[in-house]
């Protein structure tokens, strides 16, 4: 007759307490992730509407558009809209020529110091929370140390320590 292995109560292809936690630690992560991406999203729109507008406003860009008949103001508010930052830097070209090179420089330096500002308290409300709560499930799900028993010394377990045998 062949020996069974005894059954063990989680089979291994299942994950225990542990691997239980980290997947609904995952699955909240990334349900809570959701609308604060979203809200950064929307955040870095605006900080790069706003940049591009400053931008136009601070160089006059309306200038190097003969053709229209507008105020500045609307060339100004279409213009931080529609065009992307490669073509207003082609205009700054047209404008400054060689000094466009420096001025996209500061742009770009500006524009990712805005975008990180309004970027990293969204992080900081993401991850605090979620470190909270892997922390508390880490620490619940944390296996109980098996205490170990008190090995005794050799002198107690070595026969040939043990005193001769009385009265044979």
């Amino acid at each position: 007759m062949q020996q069974r292995s005894p059954v063990t109560p989680i089979s291994p292809g299942m994950p225990g307490r542990t691997g239980w936690w980290n997947a609904i630690c995952i699955a909240v992560a990334l349900v809570y992730a959701a609308p604060l991406t979203w809200i950064a999203y929307d955040r870095v729109a605006e900080v790069s509407r706003v940049q591009r507008t400053r931008l136009i406003e601070e160089h006059r860009l309306w200038e190097v558009d003969p053709q229209y008949s507008g105020s500045p103001q609307m060339w100004t508010r279409v213009a931080a809209r529609f065009l992307n930052d490669s073509q207003i830097m082609s205009r700054m070209a047209k404008k400054y020529g060689s000094l466009a090179d420096e001025i996209e420089l500061d742009y770009r330096r500006q524009l990712a110091i805005a975008r990180a500002e309004a970027i990293v308290p969204l992080v900081a409300w993401w991850a605090i929370p979620m470190g909270m709560l892997y922390a508390l499930g880490r620490a619940l799900t944390r296996p109980k140390p098996v205490p170990q028993r008190k090995q005794q010394p050799p002198s107690v377990t070595d026969p040939r320590y043990k005193p001769p045998a009385s009265g044979e």
